[in-house]
């Protein structure tokens, strides 16, 4: 390829990416309560029979629970939970209230899969009729939970219980996409820029084939994790078969995730392709697109109400950060461990064109992540004070210096290293900072990780 023809690829593919990502979006959210009936703390003549909540997202009526207790804390019978309208959930009070207070406990998570709870108290001062006797149905056309429980349907919620998604299991997790990604993207876009011969090829080629065997077994194991923890959420118990069946038929947060486990077995088929060619890297590819769709959608994007352009931006950040993180990791563990094991004369000559290669895919990775991160911190923050006062925002803002220090070193490569022959010096200076590099990403990727499972700043 001509160095016109690369540059105007380059540009083309940063014009692609802005013109899907620059438009207007609402700000995303994890589902907040934002009123009630009866309301907090409200004082009752007549006994309510039903409790309605209203949350700032769209709650998942599979992932959502209302428990009543009385002063006792006897559980009040309560009917099946549904959707009342897009932003509310109900239930129907089957037991009767006698004059008294009572305790609501609720839980819910939105499209996200990140899960809130908590709970307000409500007091019935006269009772003027047995609120069992009777009970309106659900309106028409509403969203019935339909369980296969074996657990006590008025079971309490524990409110003050700390529901919270791993950030540890979301860091592994993240760590095997991206080297995946990073090992297709070197694959597919560095090599063939490098114009590696056909024996270097096949070296690198299993090198790279046994990084991505190690990194899908990882991908599987920290992705079944947090599907079964998700599924612990849904308020019902079966076999470990018949709730992922649950979860992937009754929520969104399951049908993304069912996307991302569909594309890691068309994944797993390209990897055993991959052997024979590069058909079967370009199906690894292929997969890895449905793997990260995967991953957006069960994150902050599901939530928003105009899920299309968050998760594009979303999907796009994700591929990119693999190209640049993902790459590197391919290129310190399988790249150069093949120019090491080659002549010296040889090594020199496909070490510097290596170099080059992948400087160019990094710089439009790099340009990639820069734009999609404002973006999306424009539309997440809300306002530019949530960067200081807010969890969410400090937290970005140590994200953002540690990803600094990340391309201070990636542009001390673009000065000392690729312009340089490929001596033993140079070699060496490289895995050194190439390895900080690495340190500094996989930090970046576990701050990324408590990001993810933080609530956005209102």
């Amino acid at each position: 390829m001509t160095p016109r023809f690369i540059r105007s690829k380059r540009i083309g593919l940063v014009a692609a990416a802005l013109a899907v990502l620059l438009t207007p979006a609402l700000l995303f959210a994890h589902a907040k309560l934002l009123r009630s009936s009866p309301a907090a703390n409200a004082t009752l003549a007549t006994p309510p029979t039903h409790l309605n909540l209203w949350f700032s997202e769209r709650p998942e009526v599979a992932f959502s629970k209302i428990t009543l207790a009385d002063s006792a804390g006897t559980a009040v019978s309560l009917g099946a939970l549904y959707a009342t309208d897009s932003m509310g959930v109900a239930a129907p009070i089957i037991g009767t209230l006698a004059p008294g207070k009572y305790k609501l406990a609720w839980r819910t998570a939105a499209a996200d899969g990140h899960p809130t709870n908590g709970s307000f108290s409500f007091t019935i001062s006269k009772q003027r009729a047995d609120s069992a006797a009777a009970q309106p149905p659900p309106p028409a056309g509403a969203q019935v939970q339909i369980t296969h429980s074996t657990r006590s349907a008025n079971s309490l919620v524990n409110p003050d219980g700390k529901i919270t998604m791993s950030s540890a299991m979301r860091w592994v997790e993240l760590v095997a996409v991206l080297t995946l990604v990073g090992i297709v993207t070197f694959r597919l876009a560095v090599l063939p820029a490098a114009r590696w011969k056909a024996a270097a090829l096949s070296d690198v080629d299993d090198r790279l084939r046994r990084l991505a065997n190690a990194m899908f077994i990882l991908f599987i194991v920290s992705t079944l994790t947090r599907a079964f923890t998700q599924a612990d959420l849904l308020p019902f118990e079966g076999s470990r078969a018949a709730t992922m069946l649950a979860l992937v038929k009754n929520t969104a947060w399951g049908r993304g995730w069912a996307i991302g486990a569909a594309g890691g077995i068309v994944l797993l088929g390209g990897l055993a392709l991959a052997r024979r060619g590069t058909a079967g890297w370009i199906t690894a590819a292929v997969a890895l697109i449905a793997v990260g769709l995967g991953q957006t959608l069960t994150g902050h994007s599901a939530a928003s109400s105009h899920t299309a352009l968050a998760v594009a931006a979303d999907l796009a950040h994700l591929l990119a950060a693999g190209g640049w993180l993902g790459g590197l990791a391919a290129l310190v563990v399988a790249g150069l461990p093949a120019v090491k094991a080659m002549a010296p004369k040889a090594g020199s000559d496909h070490g510097s064109r290596l170099l080059t290669a992948f400087h160019g895919t990094a710089v439009e990775c790099v340009t990639l992540i820069v734009v999609t991160a404002l973006i999306s911190a424009w539309l997440r923050l809300g306002g530019f004070d949530a960067l200081w006062t807010s969890r969410y925002g400090i937290t970005l803002l140590l994200k953002t210096a540690v990803v600094i220090l990340a391309l201070v070193l990636g542009w001390y490569h673009s000065k000392r290293v690729v312009p340089a022959a490929w001596t033993g010096d140079v070699a060496a200076s490289f895995r050194r900072s190439a390895a900080a590099e690495l340190i500094l990403g996989m930090i970046v990727l576990a701050i990324t990780a408590v990001l993810v499972t933080t609530p956005l700043p209102r």
